[in-house]
């Protein structure tokens, strides 16, 4: 499968995307009527949040596509996920002192109970207008709940005070599965009980969500070109990277890597070092080779959970692109 093969099916996807910006902001004039001030400080994160731009986002479409041949049925999911995401962005740029309170027009307190107000009450309250039917409702409602749970404990787990040499690939990866992948996982669930799907596969769409929640969000630590401008080095983050480099390095050159990503918080020689050890050609290629045991397993999972059909191609190719974002080119180049 190439994306030539697949170009009416992405375009389609792209298309997307414009019906959910009106959407979303629909759905919240709606939800918000008699609340004025909130309806207007969530349109506003709304329009300072990039991420609408993102097709990935729309992972329920495909699967709705696949499951009950009507990719359009899953905008519900869509306007749930773009307003959960504005709110999870907005406290995630708060908690790294990185919110533009003069973009976004509001003060980081407004910013903060208007975030809160996107990942807890105002999914469950657009998914109650829908009038759905009772036992699809509590399923798409415990999705939701679950959901937000998991994506709370991971940015717990990521935010945990244990020294910086006590972390493994496994702990990062449960923090990955429950910060990122929980959204995902949520919104793959919600687009499988739609579309009628059993309890068992829904389970298994949302296991496929969460791990592709995981490569969204490697794609998204291989966003930054230069070490000046990684601000995961700059904050100290724990990734899957530097969990791999710390796992695959010899004793006295993890302990310089720990020193190293210390230091990187406020020191550009020291980032820069801990920059180039980690696009170093040792690092990378085993990185990337782990990268492609994930993408082997959820494309494994994929094939298992639909037979083939022009929309599961579309989100194979929306779980390859993921992969070729987020492998490591190694300084000095070769793959």
């Amino acid at each position: 499968m190439t994306e030539a093969d697949i170009h009416g099916a992405i375009d389609e996807l792209m298309a997307r995307r414009s019906l959910l910006v009106e959407a979303t902001r629909s759905a919240i004039r709606r939800v918000c009527a008699d609340d004025p001030s909130l309806r207007d400080a969530v349109l506003k994160l709304l329009d300072a949040d990039s991420s609408a731009v993102s097709h990935h986002r729309l992972l329920a479409c495909p699967i709705t596509g696949m499951l009950a041949g009507d990719p359009g049925l899953a905008l519900p999911v869509c306007v749930v996920s773009r307003i959960w995401w504005a709110g999870a962005e907005t406290l995630d740029d708060l908690l790294d002192e990185q919110f533009d309170t003069g973009s976004a027009a509001m003060t980081r307190a407004a910013a903060t109970v208007a975030g809160a107000a996107c990942i807890t009450l105002l999914p469950q309250a657009f998914v109650a207008e829908h009038g759905y039917a009772k036992d699809l409702e509590t399923l798409l409602t415990r999705e939701l709940t679950q959901g937000a749970l998991h994506a709370a404990d991971g940015q717990l787990a990521d935010l945990s005070e244990s020294s910086r040499d006590s972390f493994s690939w496994k702990q990062v990866m449960t923090s990955y599965v429950g910060k990122t992948g929980a959204a995902y996982g949520r919104d793959a669930a919600m687009a499988a009980h739609l579309a009628g799907a059993s309890a068992s596969a829904s389970r298994g769409w949302r296991t496929l969500g969460r791990l592709f929640g995981v490569l969204r969000q490697t794609a998204n630590d291989r966003a930054y070109p230069t070490a000046e401008q990684d601000a995961d080095l700059r904050n100290g983050t724990r990734t899957l990277l530097l969990a791999y480099a710390l796992e695959s390095a010899e004793p006295y050159e993890a302990e310089t890597l720990v020193k190293w990503s210390d230091a990187a918080r406020h020191d550009m020689t020291a980032r820069q070092e801990l920059w180039d050890r980690l696009h170093g050609p040792a690092v990378a290629h085993g990185y990337n080779r782990r990268l492609r045991r994930i993408h082997g397993h959820v494309s494994g999972l994929l094939e298992q959970l639909a037979p083939p059909s022009t929309q599961r191609d579309l989100l194979q190719w929306m779980i390859d692109t993921s992969v070729v974002d987020s492998k490591v080119n190694p300084l000095g180049g070769g793959v």
